[in-house]
């Protein structure tokens, strides 16, 4: 298992752990059955109910087209997860440690042929057709050097999370600097004490956010500390005030800052 380190704008690193080999085996084998089991039942359905075959041409679409685009729909409106990457506790996030845009699930998604299409061949060979064309060892041929890529990459990266620069990362990390920032304040008597607040970016806050709402935890006392001294160095800031607290009201200065 790899970490994966990320250096954000005040040079703290976070690290992901960057999800082992068998683990996602074990999340596509869930994939699957649940394609499986998509398949048998709608199948089963448009026979009884509707009375026509599965494989009629609507009744291919009705059956096909949920299958074909499942992970693109999944990684986009699931942030990252399939149902088994959520089983398994795992994610794909862009290899700068923000959530997978849209476009870089279109990207895995378009790579998956290359990337799966020789394991449905070996199958098809298995089951004793070996009448296959041109394109067909192609496809084979570039599944296993993708395979060899995926077992030597640094974060087991396949030739879709190569191209769209994803990793696939265990979800349950010390901190997401996805996390919201919203505060609840009583905005009608509030006083901001640090104005300079407002320097910062929102990634910034995002990341001194997710530091405070987790520092108790073990490991992340450190970067409490520095990116305490990061902030106060970076706004020009001289306070006496625990880093815990100063980061609190840093925050809150900010939430109400940002809604004027």
């Amino acid at each position: 298992m790899s970490t994966l380190n990320v250096n954000t704008s005040f040079n703290i690193d976070l690290q992901f752990s960057s999800a082992p080999i068998h683990i996602r085996f074990f999340a596509w084998l869930i994939d699957g059955l649940v394609i499986w089991l998509y398949y048998y039942v709608t199948a089963s359905l448009l026979e009884k109910m509707l009375g026509f075959d599965a494989f009629e041409s609507g009744g291919r679409l009705l059956i096909y087209l949920p299958i074909f685009c499942y992970h693109l729909l999944f990684e986009i409106l699931n942030h990252g997860q399939s149902l088994g990457k959520m089983t398994m506790g795992i994610r794909v996030v862009s290899s700068d440690g923000k959530e997978e845009s849209n476009t870089q699930a279109m990207v895995r998604w378009i790579m998956r042929t290359l990337d799966f299409g020789g394991l449905i061949l070996i199958l098809v060979i298995i089951m004793g057709f070996t009448d296959l064309d041109f394109l067909q060892w192609m496809l084979a041929i570039t599944n296993i050097i993708a395979v060899i890529l995926f077992l030597t990459s640094n974060y087991n990266q396949r030739l879709g999370d190569l191209a769209a620069g994803t990793v696939v990362v265990y979800k349950k990390l010390p901190y997401d600097i996805n996390d919201t920032i919203f505060r609840d304040l009583h905005t009608e008597d509030y006083n901001v004490q640090f104005p300079q607040v407002m320097k910062l970016s929102d990634n910034d806050i995002n990341i001194i956010d997710n530091v405070v709402k987790r520092h108790k935890k073990s490991g992340i006392d450190n970067y409490l500390e520095s990116i305490t001294m990061k902030v106060k160095t970076a706004l020009d800031i001289e306070t006496d005030l625990e880093n815990d607290i100063f980061l609190e009201i840093l925050l809150n200065d900010y939430n109400y800052l940002s809604r004027k």
